[in-house]
């Protein structure tokens, strides 16, 4: 309950942490957004006062100029062509559309803006945008008005530098300089590298503590499962040869079982043969928890491949009274290999024994010996009931017990696998196995000669 109580307030604290980092961003962002575009204003407009300061000028001299001889045309050459309402709304959208194209072509202040924002150690790369918001061409008869708006504010990607108002001989011009930065966006991604760069960074980490905190727990919690059930396991396979033990010295203590003297060996036998099974337990958990402690020592010796496995099988067979049926195919030819007896025929006990253990019909197996690229190779398949590919990863784990059902259908303590890969560690090969389920199951050892 604890630890899951944990878990919903870790998630909940990472949700929480990752909102601040996707604010932060933003705000980031529109800090560096807001100082870039003060600062591209400021520079235009410090720009604007050195060109008038210096050179008497805005920049729109030449620009006025051809503009005013345009006004003079229109006023000598069309304004008498007008025969109604029609044409002087059409000479009014012509000389409006000329008259900003005159501004655009012969305007200096854009380029002037340009080089003093560079040599300021800046991007230089923005346009210039330029609207007319009152324009009036001075005729014989009065006043022409071409233009006459109320300036709105600009949107937010347009700086607005300046207003300039000129009355010149033909017309009378009011106007708005504005500068476009194009590439706004990159400039402020490249402003705010450094910041996103140390928040993605911490993000990351967290999220990396965060995730193996995670995978620890989660291997905490199943490692507590897996101790629950090699307990309830554990439990089960020492209480039944227990409870032989005592149902069969209570069965001596009676007086009619005395005295029959066949009675009396077959309990004895059966009390031995259960004081047997309790102590290999003991033992093989006793083993366990010493190859914990310590590496393997191996008392290597020189054998003979197939010979060994022959016997291994043999001895085996002979043990469980003809449990399965073997077959036999030894391709290593003669080569020999130095190995500890001892564990090697334990490891292909295990082995052995998982096929018949976990299979519900009768038992095949099929054991085969080869040389493969300098490495003994032993291969035991079988036609179980097979590992599914959720639990088939973790079969060599210590205690891990594949669940079928009834737990205890199959009797063991989850050590066998796990102590037959550390045999084959030992003699610095591997074991590697492959199944379907309702197929059955193979395991291939591989032992450098």
């Amino acid at each position: 309950m604890k630890r899951n109580l944990l878990l919903v307030v870790s998630l909940a604290a990472l949700v929480l942490f990752l909102a601040v980092q996707l604010y932060m961003i933003r705000s980031i962002w529109q800090q560096k957004e807001e100082i870039l575009l003060m600062r591209y204003r400021d520079l235009s407009r410090e720009g604007l006062s050195v060109l008038l300061s210096g050179k008497k000028t805005n920049g729109f001299e030449k620009a006025m100029e051809v503009a005013d001889k345009l006004a003079g045309y229109l006023v000598t050459e069309e304004l008498g062509k007008l025969s109604d309402a029609s044409d002087t709304m059409a000479l009014s959208k012509m000389a409006l559309k000329e008259t900003t194209a005159v501004l655009y072509k012969n305007e200096m202040l854009t380029p002037f803006l340009a080089a003093f924002i560079d040599n300021a150690g800046f991007d230089k790369d923005f346009k210039s945008v330029i609207t007319i918001s009152k324009f009036e061409i001075f005729t014989p008869e009065g006043t022409l008005p071409i233009v006459d708006t109320v300036y709105a504010a600009p949107p937010k990607n347009l700086l607005f530098i300046n207003t300039f108002r000129e009355e010149h001989n033909n017309f009378l011009i009011e106007y708005h300089y504005l500068i476009d930065l194009t590439h706004k966006n990159s400039m402020v991604f490249k402003e705010a590298l450094l910041s996103f760069a140390l928040i993605i960074a911490s993000t990351l980490i967290v999220f990396f503590v965060f995730g193996i905190t995670w995978r620890n727990l989660m291997e905490e919690r199943r490692l507590s499962e897996l101790k629950s059930d090699f307990i309830n396991n554990m439990t089960h396979e020492l209480k039944t040869p227990l409870s032989t033990i005592t149902v069969a010295a209570r069965t001596l203590e009676k007086e009619q079982i005395l005295s029959d003297r066949e009675r009396v060996l077959e309990t004895a036998q059966m009390i031995g043969k259960q004081s047997v099974h309790l102590n290999q337990l003991i033992n093989t958990i006793l083993e366990v928890s010493f190859l914990e402690r310590t590496e393997f020592e191996l008392d290597r010796h020189m054998v003979q491949v197939d010979e060994l496995m022959h016997q291994i099988v043999s001895s085996f067979l002979t043990s469980c009274d003809g449990c399965a049926v073997i077959r036999e195919q030894y391709g290593a030819n003669g080569t020999s290999v130095t190995l500890d007896l001892v564990y090697f025929t334990t490891m292909i006990n295990n082995l052995l024994t998982n096929a018949v253990k976990y299979c519900d019909r009768e038992p095949e197996i099929d054991v085969t010996t080869a040389i493969d690229s300098g490495n003994l190779e032993i291969t035991i398949a079988d036609n179980g009931i097979g590992i599914s590919r959720d639990h088939i990863d973790h079969i060599f784990e210590k205690f891990y017990r594949v669940p079928y059902g009834n737990i205890h259908k199959t009797k063991g303590l989850g050590l066998g696998l796990y102590y037959v890969r550390r045999i084959a560690t030992a003699h610095g090969g591997d074991v590697a196995v492959s199944s379907k389920p309702g197929k059955g199951t193979t395991f291939r050892v591989k032992i450098p000669i």
